[in-house]
């Protein structure tokens, strides 16, 4: 318990910062926050009907953060203005697509590391371990943004199976899975291959320490066959560092996903996020960031991994 209010007093203060000095270097670009929020060249009319439903835009900054934090409780996300829309509708539009991109990611991550991190340990400082580890490490080497344009040239432009930039949509599953995968299987392997990487190494060295340790020798001698040793008993057991990582990815799928969006589309918060900065619509940038906050420390998923860590 005390550990719990400790990360969730950690939270709180990551919360605050990081929320206040989005809202501050808002501010800092915008002679006029009132008639950025309404579109910028706008009528005076126009401003004094954002100034009606937010008046504590002229007010000192730390008043209107108290205001924000305030109508933040009550469920009140801001408005934008420029789009008709406000925060809470545009998470139910944008944030469907960006969850799938991370859900899916995660998946083709998992596809990758588990497969790759059990034979590298299987056949530890052999032909597979050497190039494995030499891929994996020039993986993690290479940002979203390289990998997106690798994929954008090698396989988006060279296939007509998959949609061209700008062009995918918002498809459900089950609404239509084969439109689904091939709106969101690019996008999720722009995020997919750096995790798989990553991933691959933790099993690697999990799996290594576990073949050594006493139950698998226990195991082999009782004559169970060597693949259930492998894929079973070992794996099972090496899984703990892959959870814990899985769960704090959280926050850098969120990040990722402004890639991803921007080269590939299906458009979600990344996407938001990047038109709200560049037309200063500060609401929804404080909407979208708080979002990315909340994933990169909430108390939950630091519960997940340190309390697995600590089996």
């Amino acid at each position: 318990m005390r550990y719990f209010l400790q990360r969730l007093g950690q939270f709180l203060i990551v919360f605050i910062v990081v929320t206040f000095t989005v809202m501050a270097a808002t501010r800092i670009g915008s002679a006029d926050p009132v008639r950025d929020m309404a579109g910028g060249t706008v009528s005076e009319e126009q401003r004094q009907q954002v100034l009606e439903d937010y008046p504590y835009l002229e007010d000192p900054l730390p008043v209107q953060y108290v205001q924000w934090v305030g109508d933040l409780v009550t469920g009140d996300l801001g408005y934008s203005y420029l789009q008709s829309q406000s925060g809470a509708d545009m998470f139910k539009q944008r944030l469907p697509p960006t969850i799938f991109i991370g859900l899916w990611a995660i998946v083709i991550g998992l596809l990758v590391a588990v497969p790759v991190g059990v034979y590298s340990a299987y056949r530890r400082d052999g032909p597979f371990d050497k190039s494995a580890s030499v891929t994996s490490f020039a993986a993690v080497s290479m940002p979203p943004l390289v990998i997106a344009v690798l994929l954008l040239y090698l396989v988006v432009a060279r296939w007509s199976v998959f949609p061209t930039v700008g062009a995918s949509n918002y498809v459900a599953p089950w609404d239509n899975p084969y439109e689904h995968f091939r709106n969101f299987f690019i996008p999720a392997l722009t995020l997919g291959i750096g995790l798989g990487a990553v991933w691959s190494r933790f099993v690697r060295a999990d799996m290594s320490l576990t073949l050594q340790s006493d139950f698998i020798m226990l195991a082999k001698a009782k004559g169970v066959s060597p693949r259930r040793v492998l894929w079973v008993h070992a794996l099972r057991a090496s899984i703990l560092s892959l959870i814990t990582s899985v769960a704090l990815q959280t926050a850098a799928l969120i990040g990722g996903a402004v890639v991803a969006e921007q080269f590939f589309g299906p458009k979600g918060i990344g996407d938001r996020l990047v038109f709200a900065i560049q037309q200063n619509d500060i609401l929804i940038i404080q909407a979208c960031l708080l979002y990315t906050s909340d994933a990169a420390d909430d108390p939950t998923l630091v519960v997940m991994g340190g309390g697995g860590g600590g089996v």
